[in-house]
């Protein structure tokens, strides 16, 4: 029971954060859409990680390796896609790389929310948490 209350809690969590940044990308937020949607997918992948092996994630950010924990066989598309994807956890939280990854146009930031998206529905599909 204690793992189903975890998985709810992630799963919770993913929504509301994946929520957050169609928001931020509504208000012109963009590089914090980029950083919540990440999180958005990070927090599905945990839930995915707990509902598989009963025990608490990997203390890790990464959305590979998550994948590779959860021995997820990626299509090419989606490996590209969640590779741009991880690159805005870093991205927002530290300044020094924020302006190489900096997204400041609608059009930029549109792209990368769909990406991001199209992500996390290929993984509610092939784990079904």
């Amino acid at each position: 029971m204690e793992a189903e209350k975890s998985i709810q809690a992630w799963l919770k969590k993913s929504k509301e954060d994946f929520e957050t940044a169609s928001d931020l990308l509504k208000s012109g937020r963009y590089t914090w859409c980029a950083f919540v949607s990440q999180q958005a997918i990070e927090k599905y992948l945990k839930a995915a990680y707990v509902k598989t092996y009963s025990k608490i994630p990997p203390y890790t950010h990464s959305l590979l390796r998550l994948c590779k924990e959860l021995e997820l066989i990626l299509p090419e598309k989606v490996l590209e896609s969640l590779t741009l994807v991880d690159k805005y956890y870093l991205a927002a939280r530290y300044p020094t790389y924020k302006e190489s990854v900096n997204i400041s146009s609608k059009s930029e930031a549109q792209v990368f929310f769909k990406k991001a998206k199209e992500c996390l529905e290929w993984l509610q599909k092939k784990l079904d948490v």
